[in-house]
C-alpha cells in the first residue's frame, strides 16, 4: 500500500523539474549496472530492490518511496529469495503516519530483524566502520578495493555545465545479512573484478535479448495474400508486443556462477582434489563447491561429504596436466 510523505512528494516534484543541480540528487544516486550485476553474480541472484525511486530499480520487483520499505515485510515479499539495497543516507525522516522512512541506523536494525526472520539481504554501503550505523551484527562484510562511483539518475537534467558528477567516489562494502551464511566474517574483492563479472553477465543478457528479438520478429513475418503481392513479406501486428527481456535475464542469471565460497567449502573441495590430483578442472571445482555448500547446509558430516566427492571424482576422466 502506497503512503504519502513530504519525502515522497519532494522526490516526485524533483523528478519533474526541467533542470537539476547535483546537490539535489541526494539519495537517488544510481548503482552502476556493471557493479550491480557483479554483486549479483557473487552474492545473488537478487529478486527485489528494496530502496528505489521507481526509475532506478535493478530488479523486476522493488519498493519505492511511496511504498516506504521500512514498513514492508521483506521476508514475506522475498519468499525465500534475496534482496538488494543501495540504501538512502539522508537524515532520518518519517511518513505522514509517523513511520521511519530513512535513517541508516533504522535501516540496519530493520535488516537485522528481517534476517532473524529468514530474509537474505545484500546492502551496498559506504565502507566506513567508524559510522554509528555500521552493521556490526551483519553475517559478512565484503570490503570493495578501489573507490566506488555512482551514476546520476536517468531523470537528471543538468541546470548548467557545472553539474557534472565527480569520478572520485568513496570506499564501499557489501553487508550480507543471512543467518545461513557459512563463510568468515570478512572478505575483500576488487571493484574491477565485480565490474568485469557484471559486464560478462550484461553481455550474456544482451546477446540473449537480441537472439530472442530476432527470433520473435522472424516468427511474425507472414504473407497477406489478399492485399500483398505474392511472396511479399509483412510484419504482423504482434511484432509491436513487448519482448520479455526479464525472461531472458532470468534464464541467464537464475543460478550465476559463484566465485566466493566459504573457507570451509574450499577446504573440503581441495582435500578431494588432493586425493584425486589428475581430475581438477575449473568446471569440476565449481560443481564440487556447489555440492559441498548444499551438503553443509543439510548438516551432512564432513567425512561423508569427502567420501561423496571422492566417489564423484573417481568417475571423472583424468586430465593429464592437472596434477
Amino acid at each position: 500500500m502506497s503512503v504519502n510523505s513530504q519525502y515522497a512528494s519532494a522526490l516526485r516534484e524533483l523528478k519533474t523539474k526541467q533542470a537539476h543541480l547535483l546537490e539535489e540528487v541526494g539519495d537517488q544516486w544510481r548503482t552502476p549496472e556493471d557493479l550491480f550485476w557483479g554483486i549479483n553474480a557473487v552474492f545473488g541472484p537478487f529478486d527485489m530492490d528494496l530502496f528505489t525511486d521507481g526509475d532506478n530499480a535493478h530488479c523486476a520487483r522493488y519498493y519505492t518511496a511511496e511504498d516506504n520499505a521500512l514498513t514492508q515485510d521483506w521476508t514475506a515479499d522475498l519468499n525465500g529469495g534475496k534482496g538488494f539495497a543501495n540504501p538512502p543516507y539522508s537524515r532520518p525522516c518519517k511518513d505522514e503516519d509517523g513511520n521511519d522512512m530513512t535513517g541508516m541506523i533504522t535501516i540496519m536494525n530493520k535488516a537485522k530483524t528481517e534476517r532473524d526472520q529468514g530474509a537474505k539481504l545484500a546492502f551496498l554501503i559506504r565502507g566506513v566502520p567508524s559510522e554509528t550505523w555500521w552493521p556490526e551484527l551483519a553475517d559478512h562484510i565484503c570490503f570493495i578495493k578501489g573507490r566506488v562511483g555512482f551514476k546520476l539518475p536517468d531523470w537528471f537534467i543538468p541546470a548548467n555545465d557545472k553539474q557534472k558528477a565527480s569520478s572520485a567516489g568513496f570506499a564501499g562494502a557489501i553487508a550480507i545479512f543471512d543467518k545461513e551464511w557459512r563463510g568468515g566474517p570478512i572478505s575483500y574483492i576488487h571493484r574491477d573484478s565485480l565490474r568485469a563479472q557484471g559486464k560478462k553477465l550484461l553481455d550474456m543478457v544482451e546477446a540473449a535479448a537480441e537472439k530472442k528479438a530476432a527470433t520473435y520478429i522472424t516468427g511474425t513475418i507472414e504473407t497477406r495474400p489478399d492485399t500483398a503481392e505474392q511472396g511479399e513479406p509483412i510484419i504482423a501486428p504482434q511484432v509491436s508486443a513487448k519482448i520479455d527481456i526479464e525472461e531472458q535475464i532470468a534464464k541467464v542469471l537464475t543460478e550465476p556462477a559463484n566465485s566466493v565460497w566459504p573457507i570451509e567449502v574450499l577446504t573440503l573441495v581441495e582435500q578431494a582434489f588432493s586425493a584425486n590430483p589428475n581430475t581438477k578442472t575449473e568446471f569440476r571445482q565449481q560443481t564440487l563447491c556447489e555440492r559441498v555448500n548444499q551438503r553443509l547446509l543439510d548438516n551432512v558430516l564432513k567425512n561423508d561429504i569427502i567420501a561423496e566427492l571422492n566417489s564423484m571424482l573417481a568417475r571423472c576422466e583424468q586430465v593429464e596436466d592437472a596434477a
